[in-house]
């Protein structure tokens, strides 16, 4: 008996004195057609279209009656039709904290939320800017300028979330790049354009032929 209860005190004793389980996992559902972006202790991750990824994490080690090893996780989240929403505060934060457990996963989901513009360059023309104008039914909007310094390089690519239309709200946009100066691409006009719903993504691949055209 007295052999019994010794190791059972050695059992506890070690117990108490080192750390159990450690780590959690956050699997993040890309409900989006496009690429979502995410950022986690410094390691970036891409979750394409309609995917999800799992990702390990590290936390606090549990110790058995002491410690339960809960740690807290910025994740930084954007993807090229989905903006993170803080509904209470009314706000773009572009990042969110929770708090991990280990030995437990966490689920984020990520609907879409925008509609948005994705600009590709496949030629040897630096591009510096894109322009864009949304307009309604016919009454056309000043234009907005999104200006890339560094220039687009080849190989480069960039995004930007636009408003999508709706069946009461009816919005049309037209779309310039700019090289240098120069217009080498550009659709629609006051009249008429690119009509992108939620989820929806006008993609602009600038390549050599492209560019010739102008």
């Amino acid at each position: 008996m007295k052999g019994i209860i010794f190791i059972l005190m050695v059992l506890v004793g070690f117990l108490l004195i080192t750390g159990c389980e450690e780590g959690a996992t956050i699997k993040i559902y890309n409900q989006t057609s496009h690429n979502l972006y995410a950022e986690i202790d410094f390691e970036e991750y891409l979750i394409e279209g309609n995917e999800n990824k799992n990702i390990d994490v590290d936390t606090e080690e549990k110790v058995f009656l002491f410690d339960d090893g809960k740690t807290v996780k910025t994740i930084k989240l954007d993807g090229e039709t989905y903006q993170l929403w803080d509904e209470y505060n009314e706000y773009l934060p572009g990042e969110t904290s929770i708090t991990v457990t280990p030995g437990k996963t966490y689920k984020i989901y990520c609907n879409p939320t925008s509609a948005s513009v994705k600009l590709v360059n496949n030629s040897d023309y630096p591009i510096n800017a894109l322009r864009y104008r949304k307009n309604k039914e016919i009454s056309p909007s000043e234009w907005f300028t999104i200006t890339y310094d560094p220039p687009l390089e080849n190989g480069d690519s960039a995004y930007y979330h636009l408003t999508p239309q709706t069946e009461q709200n009816r919005i049309f946009y037209n779309f310039s790049v700019e090289s240098e100066g120069q217009v080498i691409y550009s659709i629609g006009d006051e009249f008429q354009g690119v009509e992108l719903q939620l989820d929806q993504q006008h993609l602009i691949e600038i390549n050599p032929d492209t560019a010739n055209n102008f």
